[in-house]
């Protein structure tokens, strides 16, 4: 995509309409920011998006999404669809899931931007000020385990490392094989492996461990 991106132009897709609207209001009365669109799910975000390519409108410089949608959606899969169809446009993850499965996931997807619900207005305005300037903005979280995950991450095949991504979101081991349509044995062996590699004894430590 060739369209020209409107300078501090945002989307917010997030489902709670308080919460949306109140981040519409803060921004556009406290920052540079104007929030071009605000939506409550992919569907009706998508099809601005798309409408607007055909019709060679300005783009969003960046949409901030919360991760877990109505209906089962996920904000992980519009950022799929972004990454693949609008790559120019940076990406922020605004929940309240703060563990590091979801954070190792918004890394593994390219995501530029990702903070807690619960963080200060202040940190989300830092946010988005760097994601702009063409960085990357995670929110803190320890060191020790950032570094111990990475050396864990670095030497798992695609699939073990999403198998690892969805355990410590806490999604049991049929919930993984379903949303990956492999057998129940095949997570299992995955898992085993990965308590093994993390130094665990069982499924409850790695979750302790890594929460």
């Amino acid at each position: 995509m060739n369209n020209s991106q409107a300078c501090n132009t945002l989307f917010i897709v997030d489902d709670h309409s308080m919460l949306k609207n109140g981040l519409k209001n803060y921004l556009e009365m406290n920052t540079q920011w104007k929030v071009s669109g605000a939506f409550s799910g992919i569907a009706d975000c998508l099809a601005v998006l798309c409408g607007g390519a055909r019709e060679k409108v300005s783009l969003p410089e960046l949409i901030i999404i919360d991760i877990q949608l109505a209906d089962g959606e996920t904000g992980f899969s519009l950022v799929k669809t972004l990454k693949k169809d609008f790559p120019e446009i940076k990406i922020v993850l605004y929940s309240m899931y703060d563990t590091w499965g979801f954070i190792l996931q918004a890394k593994d997807l390219g995501v530029q931007g990702y903070i807690s619900k619960v963080s200060s207005d202040e940190e989300l305005v830092r946010c988005l000020s760097v994601v702009q300037a063409g960085g990357t903005y995670y929110e803190k979280k320890s060191e020790s385990i950032q570094s111990e995950l990475e050396s864990i991450t670095s030497v798992l095949k695609k699939q073990e490392k999403v198998v690892f991504e969805m355990a410590l979101q806490g999604k049991t081991n049929k919930q993984i094989a379903d949303e990956l349509f492999i057998s129940l044995h095949t997570v299992e062996n995955y898992i085993s492996y990965l308590i093994k590699l993390a130094g665990c004894k069982k499924r409850e430590d790695l979750l302790e461990k890594y929460k």
